[in-house]
């Protein structure tokens, strides 16, 4: 099988791309932690494995997709299946580029398919590339597998933002995980409702606060702190077989059926990009993703097609 690609399991954690939109310092406010998941020789390994050519004699052309962590667990496995069935080309699964750094990396000719949960703004469509809105999954939030808590209400979650709820029902400790305040699942955070639009504003001022700049980062910080939560997708807990629990949410579910009904109303879009002298291997691969089998392995992985 010819794939350059992230091993089987949790997509690995690494270093954000210069530039992606998915690094921002929140201006003014008292420093937070900040985790980095694996140490900087570590995280410069898993890249340096993610881009690792496989030996194929010379003949495959090879096709590179990066970009927004929530899709990249699914890319991986749409990539094993493509490959079997298309053995002259090899595909490799870039970590770290986020939204914006696969935009650009597509209209740089970097990679040849990027990766987005937000549609390109109008700076990034002077670059060339066109879009594709391929899937959409359930916004979450999410706890440890370990953990009693199976839902949550927008009250509970603007108290625990504001500090006003520190422990879960069982006495142990609450413990946040943020993303930056630019990124996609902040904006989806705000939107739910004044209080906690307010709360989260308390939380990012807070000392102390984890801060995960990646999808990645902030599904291992909830996988291991003890009392965590945070926001997160279906499509990674799934594609990735993450140790986490997505949490009912004001006594709704966020299965795939509620959210393609609108009865879950919370979901990231999911988007292809691509570049305007688009490869063969680009083509064929988006063909595939459009496939029945290509769909499949979508709606398996905790997304549905709009």
């Amino acid at each position: 099988m010819l794939l350059a690609a992230i091993p089987p399991g949790p997509i690995q954690r690494s270093i954000p791309a210069p530039g992606a939109d998915n690094t921002s310092e929140i201006a003014g406010k008292k420093p937070v932690s900040r985790h980095r998941g694996a140490s900087w020789r570590a995280q410069a390994g898993a890249i340096a494995f993610a881009l690792l050519l496989v030996s194929t004699g010379g003949a495959a052309e090879e096709l590179r997709i990066g970009g927004t962590g929530a899709a990249l667990g699914t890319m991986q496995l749409l990539a094993r299946e493509f490959t079997d069935k298309n053995p002259d080309i090899r595909l490799t699964i870039v970590p770290g580029l986020g939204s914006g750094g696969s935009v650009r990396a597509v209209a740089a000719g970097g990679i040849g398919l990027g990766v987005t949960s937000r549609p390109m703004n109008e700076s990034e469509r002077k670059l060339g590339a066109e879009e594709i809105e391929y899937a959409r999954t359930p916004f979450v939030f999410a706890v440890s597998a370990k953990s009693a808590v199976t839902a949550i209400t927008a009250g509970e979650l603007a108290d625990i933002y504001a500090g006003r709820k520190t422990a879960w029902a069982d006495g142990s400790p609450v413990r946040i995980v943020l993303r930056p305040a630019s990124d996609i699942d902040t904006e989806i955070v705000r939107s739910i409702s004044a209080g906690v639009r307010v709360g989260l504003v308390a939380a990012q001022a807070r000392p102390g606060v984890n801060l995960s700049v990646t999808d990645q980062d902030a599904a291992d910080s909830l996988e291991k702190i003890p009392g965590a939560i945070g926001p997160s997708t279906l499509a990674l807990i799934l594609s990735e077989k993450r140790a986490l629990r997505a949490l009912q949410f004001d006594g709704r579910n966020p299965t795939l059926m509620n959210a393609a009904s609108g009865a879950y109303p919370y979901y990231k879009r999911l988007f292809l990009v691509i570049g305007a002298k688009r490869s063969a291997a680009a083509e064929r691969f988006v063909a595939f993703m459009q496939s029945p089998a290509g769909q499949k392995i979508l709606v398996d992985n905790g997304q549905w097609i709009p």
